[in-house]
């Protein structure tokens, strides 16, 4: 019986791709360097802020990369600071099925590569005391894949692997829940194709939000 679910925020519970999207094309404009293909932008999210932007501007400065970065990363987090609520909202469906799984006693948690302060701050905004547990991205902690922050939430929910189950939409949370040894389950209305989850081996996929609600509950 699943006693939790722990999700990845955007591309998951968030329908956040614009207001991304924007924060790196504003740090774009400061080197004026071309804006990003939204596509291209949307296959690398789940990765991780910085190897995002190690993917878009690398190839450009060869040995200073390292300096461009960090700059680069101080003006997309100047933007998004600012601007992450303009467009971002929840999926239709999220918030009642939040609801529902709390009012079966399944704990919600949150695991996200976002930096922990804007992880916290969204899941605060829309979800209140909807989610129980907020992880996002801190310092001398490794991104997903690694499964270090998703085995700290199972040791404070002090529940055992079977009980839980992880819920995103990349093949990142694919990879972080078989790296910790726990059921993942891959969703379509993100950032990845179903052909792509199944390939890195998600144990479920669901294509409605109802979908995964029954996955959860029926486990």
């Amino acid at each position: 019986m699943i006693k939790a679910a722990i999700f990845d925020l955007d591309g998951t519970l968030l329908d956040s791709i614009k207001d991304l999207e924007d924060a790196c094309n504003y740090a774009l404009s400061h080197f004026n360097m071309p804006h990003v293909n939204s596509q291209r932008y949307k296959l690398l999210l789940g990765k991780g802020r910085r190897k995002i932007i190690e993917s878009i501007v690398g190839e450009f400065f060869g040995n200073d990369e390292e300096k461009i970065i960090d700059e680069f990363l101080s003006y997309y987090n100047e933007y998004y600071s600012s601007h992450m609520f303009n467009n971002t909202k929840p999926y239709d469906g999220i918030l009642d099925m939040l609801d529902y799984l709390n009012s079966n006693n399944i704990i919600t948690a949150v695991l996200s590569n976002k930096p922990h302060d804007f992880t916290q701050s969204l899941v605060s905004h829309f979800f209140k005391d909807k989610i129980k547990i907020v992880y996002g991205l801190q310092n001398g902690y490794e991104a997903k894949p690694d499964p270090c922050t998703l085995l700290e939430i199972i040791n404070i929910l002090g529940l055992k692997k079977h009980e839980l189950i992880y819920i995103g939409d990349t093949e990142i949370d694919i990879q972080v829940a078989k790296n910790a040894n726990v059921k993942s389950l891959g969703v379509l209305w993100g950032f990845r194709t179903a052909s792509l989850l199944e390939s890195e081996g998600a144990d479920y996929i669901a294509s409605t939000i109802d979908e995964m609600k029954q996955i959860i509950i029926n486990n």
